[in-house]
Parts: structure tokens; C-alpha cells; sequence
């Protein structure tokens, strides 16, 4: 598929991830990244869409992604006819870009469409997570309310009444850009882990505003910028993808705010579903531990992704970057 108007993954799965948006694509083609989207049919009916990443390694080999996709209609994610097509086709479009495999997020895995990634090569930057913790927003304020727990309610009700004031950000949202990136750093140096360059979050609020489809929760203390969230709209969910907040304002519980304030603005926007992001699970994102705790704070379920496949194109390769993922 060339053009966007073309590519609608919501026509066939209404709660279909944002990774297989268009302007997912748009996201990693800013950053050199091929994209290629593509649509499966039968005569005249729409199968299934799935946008698949290139991702580079040494030596010119590459990996391909489906990130939480491909999105079947309901009913042919079984069907043995169309999965063999369908394994053609991936297999062809893997010989193109040189992959050693590709690896898609889908309900169907056994040895004749894709092998099961072992758990210790699903956490990396470049896969999203199995587990992510959603909330039900389809609710009144005071429903969504009581079904926190009451230190999560005090915190909210703390941050307010320490004069935390929190604002809602839709246009020029590069300008915030500076202050949001220095959050995050902050929060990925407590969480010891890394970000991308500040590059890349700038083309994605470039990207954002091009779409409308963004709005940035921030809360001020004094007028300094002490926490900030960025909420992407896709279909009926609301999804925080990055957040960041200064731990010098711990004591203020503005994250708390942040997020409840983000959860009604979405409320307002007609979404019926807020994505927290990833979380712990079982032996899975053991680092997560203290924000899962965190998100699951506000009520809600986990949302279960299905396990992760690759189709191996190159078994020699594909081997040694398993080797490395284990070891290194």
C-alpha cells in the first residue's frame, strides 16, 4: 500500500495498536528506517493489514518487524489456506530487504509459520511489550475515581492541594520539546535505562502535530515544569507513550496528577480506553516492577499481547544474534 488513505487497520480491528498506524511509520522513517505497509485480500475483501519495520545489522543483514501485528479480520488467523499465503508472501518480502528473520506479534505460532522468541530476546528497544495495563475510561469521573485505591485518590488530591497545576498542551508542541527530553532523562537515569536521540522525539511531535492525534499533560510547581506525559489518540484508546517527571519534586505526587488529569482529558476526547504501557508479568520486564505498581494504581486490567514469532530466514544468522541477545 502507497497511500495513506488506503491503509486503515481500524476498518478490521478497532482496537488495532498504534505500531500499526501510518504514522507509526512515519515515526521510524525518520529516523532511516524502511517502512512497508501492505494489505491482504481475497477478491474483493479486506483480509488483514500489517506494517512491517526495517531494522539494520552488521554486516547489511536486517531484522523485519510487525510490531503487535498482522491484524487479521476475525476468522483467517486460523485458516490454513490464507496462513500459507501469508507465510509465502512474508518470506519473499524478507528475501527482498535481507533479512535473517522476520518477527511479528500474532495469535498463531507453530513450526510451520514461526518459531516462539524466547523471553530473554523479546526486551529491546526496538519490540514492544507483551504486557501493557489498560483502564475502561467509558466511565464517569466519579466511577473511574472509586475505583482507585484510596492512597491513589490521596495522592491526586495531595498534588492538588500542594498548588501542582497541570495544563493541557495541543498545539506547538516542539516548543516543549527541550523540557520534556530533560524530564525523560531524568526518569531514565532513576530507571536506568536508555532513550532514543533527541531526534527522534522530535520528529515525533513534528509528526503529532502534522496529525493532530497528541496533547502533552504537564505540571508546573512555581512555574518550573516538574512532570509531563505525551498522550497519543489512536481509535478509542489514549496511550501514554513517554512520560518524565524530576525527582527533586518527588514529595509534590505530581505524576499521580498527571496521569488522572490525562485520564480525563481522553474521557473528553470520546476515548473509551487509556493505555499505560508496559508492565511486569510473571518473569517478564522485571525492571518495570516499580511502575507497573504504579499504573495498576488507577484501576484497570493487564492487556496480553500474543507471544512473539519469527519467521527465520537465514537459520545461521539468525542463531547468532539469538547468541548475542542471550549472552551480551
Amino acid at each position: 500500500v502507497q497511500n495513506s488513505g488506503e491503509y486503515n487497520p481500524l476498518s478490521i480491528a478497532q482496537n488495532a495498536s498504534f505500531t500499526q498506524a501510518w504514522f507509526y511509520g512515519e515515526w521510524q522513517e525518520a529516523m532511516g528506517r524502511k517502512a512497508r505497509r501492505f494489505e491482504m485480500r481475497a477478491n474483493s475483501e479486506t483480509l488483514g493489514f500489517f506494517q512491517v519495520i526495517k531494522y539494520p545489522l552488521l554486516f547489511g543483514k536486517n531484522i523485519l518487524y510487525i510490531p503487535h501485528g498482522p491484524l487479521f479480520r476475525q476468522g483467517y488467523e486460523g485458516q490454513t489456506d490464507f496462513l500459507k499465503v501469508f507465510r509465502e508472501r512474508l518470506t519473499q518480502i524478507a528475501i527482498e530487504e535481507n533479512a535473517i528473520f522476520v518477527r511479528f506479534d500474532s495469535r498463531f505460532h507453530n513450526s510451520n509459520y514461526g518459531s516462539k522468541v524466547p523471553s530473554y530476546a523479546q526486551h529491546s528497544v526496538y519490540f514492544q511489550p507483551k504486557y501493557e495495563w489498560i483502564l475502561e475510561i467509558d466511565k464517569t469521573e466519579s466511577e473511574l475515581l472509586g475505583g482507585m485505591p484510596k492512597d491513589s485518590r490521596y495522592d491526586i488530591r495531595y498534588a492538588e492541594n500542594k498548588g501542582v497545576k497541570v495544563e493541557i498542551f495541543e498545539k506547538n508542541l516542539i516548543n516543549y520539546l527541550d523540557d520534556f527530553y530533560s524530564l525523560m532523562g531524568k526518569t531514565a537515569q532513576r530507571g536506568n535505562f536508555n532513550l532514543h536521540p533527541k531526534k527522534y522525539y522530535e520528529n515525533i511531535l513534528i509528526n503529532c502535530e502534522k496529525n493532530n492525534n497528541a496533547f502533552f499533560v504537564t505540571a508546573k510547581n512555581n512555574g518550573d515544569i516538574i512532570a509531563m506525559n505525551l498522550i497519543l489518540i489512536f481509535g478509542e484508546t489514549a496511550y501514554v507513550v513517554f512520560g518524565g517527571s524530576d525527582d527533586r519534586f518527588k514529595h509534590l505526587r505530581a505524576p499521580r496528577l498527571v496521569y488522572w488529569k490525562g485520564i480525563t482529558a481522553a474521557k473528553n476526547r470520546d476515548c473509551k480506553f487509556y493505555n499505560f504501557g508496559a508492565i511486569s508479568s510473571g518473569s517478564g520486564y522485571e525492571s518495570y516492577e516499580g511502575i507497573s505498581e504504579f499504573k495498576k494504581g488507577f484501576g484497570g486490567k493487564m492487556l496480553e499481547h500474543p507471544d512473539s514469532c519469527d519467521l527465520v530466514i537465514k537459520p545461521f544468522w539468525r542463531w547468532i544474534y539469538m547468541l548475542r541477545k542471550k549472552y551480551l
